[in-house]
């Protein structure tokens, strides 16, 4: 019975040692049989806006000769009627080249000025092979509701009383709003609708929330200010206090905080002209 178990042991490490030894094609460099290309999406920083440009990263193995990407809108690419073969030699012939991309060497690219659902397709080509891979991003549609002007109320993080902004909502998400450049170029309050409805003195508005978000402003040594409504903060709809009227006034009950913690709450103001 030892024998017996001995031999199995050994037929079991001989079939190890022969599956690490063998080698697929791909897995050393320079050993790649076909073309491979990799996509990465990342979020966009200041001077770009986040809402409408992205950065994608390419990624290329040793098999990669050359390499091309394009984007378009989602509706564009459909309408094409392409089968996957189609399209890459499309991309190959109409869209941008990728310099100096390599194994061992990704791209980074910059796609901007985005509005509303497009596609980025990526080939990479080795003689007449084709790869091709894609990634998906929503540009943000914002069409105007008011010009106007916001009212901060702590004026000891923003340095300011106030700032020219507009309201705007979002064409291609529902109940998506924002005061455009609220806090300074590139930070704006965004805001969701509730679709809880009431009227006051005031008029007829809707109730919404305001997420944590940066403002783009600084505060000491503690870095970096963000902004909540204060239900967010405590986590609680009893402190829910927004409202957007359909004169296109706004009333925001927010916390200004780091991550230290708090720097004060009360209610921010959107007046249009």
């Amino acid at each position: 019975m030892k024998k017996y178990f001995y031999n199995i042991m050994f037929a079991f490490i001989g079939a190890l040692a022969f599956t690490a030894c063998s080698e697929e094609s791909g897995t050393e460099p320079g050993t790649d049989s076909k073309p491979v290309v990799t996509v990465y999406q990342y979020e966009a920083q200041l001077p770009l806006s986040a809402d409408n440009d992205v950065i994608i990263r390419v990624a290329a193995n040793s098999s990669v000769e050359s390499a091309y990407y394009l984007a378009e809108k989602a509706e564009e690419k459909t309408g094409r009627n392409m089968s996957a073969e189609a399209y890459a030699d499309y991309v190959v012939s109409n869209g941008k080249k990728i310099d100096n991309l390599s194994a061992g060497n990704p791209v980074d690219l910059t796609v901007t000025d985005m509005m509303g659902d497009y596609i980025i397709t990526v080939v990479g080509v080795k003689g007449t092979t084709k790869y091709s891979t894609e990634t998906a991003f929503k540009g943000l549609d914002w069409r105007d509701i008011a010009t106007g002007t916001y009212y901060y109320s702590k004026t000891n993080v923003s340095g300011k009383e106030s700032s020219p902004a507009t309201l705007q909502y979002c064409a291609n998400v529902d109940g998506l709003y924002r005061i455009k450049d609220a806090f300074s170029a590139g930070f704006s309050l965004k805001f969701t609708g509730t679709g809880m409805k009431g009227a006051d003195a005031t008029g007829n508005f809707e109730v919404v929330r305001v997420a944590a978000q940066p403002t783009g402003y600084t505060y000491g040594k503690y870095g970096d200010v963000s902004i909540r409504d204060v239900a967010t903060w405590q986590n609680s709809d009893d402190y829910l206090d927004n409202q957007m009227y359909e004169s296109g006034y706004c009333h925001f009950w927010v916390q200004y905080f780091v991550s230290a913690g708090n720097l004060g709450y009360g209610y921010d103001e959107f007046v249009p002209e």
